[in-house]
């Protein structure tokens, strides 16, 4: 595969973390498949709590996730890009009034940050977050704001003259979002567990119950079931936020391995109409651009 004919992808996400935790799978499968995979994370993630036994690290916790997250960049295959801004906290955390907390940045200026890396990078193919955040995290909403804002406005010249390199509009626009079956199912096996699925996480701020999409408004699935132990060993790098430990083990592993071991994505650009369905994020993608 030439430099001209080489896939690009860039992902725009969040924290430390959501690389892995969320499309781990389809970063490692694009990477070994050749793919030039650019992940920017947008946040710190200073104001992020922390699993048990990691409470030392809250006093130089951002440099803590910004080793975990170089180790798990590794581990996928990426490069990795930091858009510089500090981690929000969670929903209704006091962290979100910090004058310098991510979402309480110029937004003109931090849409500029991502149309720097969109002209830069030259990706054919674009990921971030859905408008939901996929469960109302602050950060991520504002990531998927900027994120399509500056999508829009990286091929355009009369948009951000004063950053280079030349205008670039990539091809394809996607966001990561998952079912809301299996959020269904996640709540019910909660609560055979004695657990309460609206107030789930270290934060207590997701609710099962109302987070996912209708199954027909996904268009994308990425089969990463050879690359299963790669998003694990990625998850692992991140201890501090409970990654390698049972977090994600309400069903046995052999169970998800065979049957769960999909990343699912809305096509926003082109778009498409319910009930589509594709299974690379480059189908069809013109490779000379």
């Amino acid at each position: 595969m030439t430099a001209m004919a080489q896939k690009r992808l860039l992902v725009v996400l969040a924290h430390p973390d959501d690389e892995s935790f969320g499309m781990g799978g389809t970063l490692a499968r694009y990477a070994d498949e050749g793919v030039d995979v650019h992940i920017a994370i947008a946040t710190d993630g200073v104001a992020g709590s922390v699993a048990g036994g990691y409470e030392h690290t809250l006093k130089e916790l951002a440099a803590v996730r910004r080793r975990e997250l170089d180790k798990a960049i590794e581990i996928l295959g990426g490069t990795l890009h930091m858009l510089g801004y500090r981690d929000s906290g969670y929903i209704g955390d006091p962290a979100n009034q910090h004058p310098e907390a991510f979402i309480n940045s110029d937004f003109m200026e931090a849409t500029g940050r991502v149309v720097a890396l969109i002209r830069q990078v030259r990706p054919q193919v674009v990921v971030t977050h859905d408008e939901t955040g996929g469960y109302f995290h602050p950060d991520h909403i504002y990531c998927w704001k900027i994120t399509h804002a500056a999508f829009e406005a990286a091929g355009d010249p009369q948009n951000y003259p004063e950053i280079g390199p030349a205008p670039y509009q990539p091809q394809r626009l996607y966001y990561t979002a998952f079912s809301n079956r299996m959020v269904k199912l996640f709540a019910l096996l909660m609560r055979l567990r004695g657990q309460d699925p609206k107030h789930a996480g270290r934060n207590k701020d997701i609710d099962w119950t109302k987070i996912g999409i209708d199954p027909r408004k996904l268009n994308a699935y990425i089969d990463y079931r050879r690359y299963w132990d790669v998003k694990r060993a990625a998850g692992a790098a991140h201890p501090s936020q409970g990654g390698g430990s049972s977090r994600n083990r309400m069903l046995p592993e052999s169970i998800q391995r065979r049957f769960m071991a999909k990343e699912t994505f809305i096509r926003a650009y082109p778009p498409v109409p319910d009930g589509y369905r594709e299974y690379d994020l480059f189908a069809g993608v013109n490779l000379a651009d």
